[in-house]
């Protein structure tokens, strides 16, 4: 099981700065015994927190992060070369989310972008709808805790609707949250839980009809959407083309495979833009201006972003993508193939969940970890949770393999001929 906080270690357990410094060869020494029980990341074990897109790849992006390992993005007047990065990626994937005028800026996450995303929409609704006494924020049951930790930072009340039995909106009680009060619309492309993409088009109308901001959270989808279009895929309209979305945030360092940590929050407009950064000038300093939460900003993740996606280009990713594609419908075949198994949803990409309405999921995730799997995991209902980029591929059939081992064991069965074909070849 994954546990995301924990508790500091006790006083008297902390470690103290040494009193003289270690050679580089025992700090490196000492890192290697660290990581000896890190999850097994380079063999594509684990589903998730890593996203993969070739040695090649990476190496681009270490290259560009080392060569910019110092630089600070705060000051684009010393740096030109980070703000040339940093409009320059902006600006192609405004063009990827067709955003003739849309403008934004390159973040340390998802999470930044979201919260930063709640903050517009929050001195947005100040401007515009001063009447708005107590803001509210309404989104979907699976939008991503993020919004919360926006609503709890900046003053709004979080209100989450339900989904249908189909893990989609519910559109009337999504309609029937909206008050005088919201400031904030939210929908996924796609959603994180199930990996399916709300339905933006009608959504988005609702914000529009009553002047509200409506941001997508495509921290998944971004850059995975865009090239699965161009490769036909067809899914409900969920960026710019869609009038009343205000804004959009999109991870560079999911599926745009770039370096930690590199997302990007795109604005409709320079107008709705204005409401995101910050500025004060009441110190002996002057003017202080960011357009982010954080101040000091690591030139290595900005430069590491706009090298990929040159690097890259739009061949690459439709190749990655279409790759990905291609095993995920193996793999969703594979697992709707294990009696007992099922899959909640219509995963519309390579985020997906399943599990069993008569079997234990949890007994099966702990055979799949014992042999050497990492899992994700979704409680409402319980599944096993996985996202899945190329570096997956070479897996898919050990993956089913053990799956099917797994799941026999737990229905107490042998194996079918199928299964034992796929454990032993």
């Amino acid at each position: 099981m994954v546990t995301l906080l924990e508790a500091p270690p006790r006083v008297a357990e902390r470690p103290r700065l040494p009193e003289y410094g270690r050679s580089a060869d025992e700090v490196g020494a000492l890192m290697d015994e660290a990581a000896r029980e890190d999850v097994r990341w380079r063999d594509g074990r684990v589903a998730g927190f890593l996203f993969l897109g070739g040695e090649d790849v990476a190496r681009v992006a270490r290259d560009a992060y080392l060569r910019f390992f110092m630089e600070n993005g705060l000051s684009g007047v010393a740096f030109p070369s980070l703000k040339k990065f940093e409009d320059e990626v902006a600006g192609m994937a405004a063009a990827l989310m067709h955003g003739d005028e849309a403008v934004g800026s390159i973040t340390s996450g998802g999470t930044e972008s979201i919260l930063l995303a709640v903050k517009t929409a929050r001195d947005r609704a100040r401007a515009l709808r001063p009447d708005v006494a107590r803001p509210t924020i309404v989104m979907p049951r699976t939008a991503h805790p993020a919004f919360d930790k926006g609503a709890h930072y900046f003053g709004l009340t979080p209100v989450r609707t339900p989904v249908g039995a189909d893990y989609r909106v519910d559109l009337d009680a999504y309609r029937a949250a909206i008050t005088d009060d919201t400031v904030l619309l939210v929908g996924s492309a796609p959603n994180y839980p199930f990996g399916m993409v709300d339905p933006i088009p009608e959504m988005a109308a609702l914000a529009a009809d009553r002047g509200i901001s409506f941001h997508v959270d495509a921290c998944v989808g971004g850059f995975f959407l865009p090239f699965a279009e161009q490769l036909g895929r067809r899914y409900p309209a969920w960026d710019f083309r869609v009038p009343g979305v205000t804004s959009i945030s999109a991870d560079l360092h999911k599926f745009g495979y770039t370096a930690k940590g590199a997302s990007l929050l795109l604005s409709r407009d320079a107008d709705i833009f204005q409401y995101q950064g910050f500025e004060f000038a009441n110190w002996p300093c002057g003017r202080y201006r960011t357009p982010n939460t954080t101040g000091t900003r690591p030139g290595g993740a900005i430069a590491a972003a706009w090298a990929v996606l040159n690097y890259l280009g739009a061949d690459g990713y439709r190749r990655l993508v279409g790759r990905t594609l291609g095993f995920t419908r193996r793999l969703v075949a594979g697992i709707a193939a294990i009696p007992g198994l099922t899959l909640y949803g219509e995963p519309d990409m390579s985020v997906l969940a399943y599990g069993s309405p008569t079997l234990d999921i949890t007994a099966i995730g702990e055979r799949m970890e014992r042999r050497g799997w990492f899992l994700h995991w979704t409680w409402e209902p319980p599944a096993i949770h996985l996202m899945l980029s190329p570096g997956h591929e070479a897996i898919v059939g050990d993956y089913l393999a053990d799956l099917a081992a797994a799941t026999a064991e737990v229905a107490g069965r042998g194996l079918t001929g199928a299964e034992r074909e796929r454990t032993y070849n």
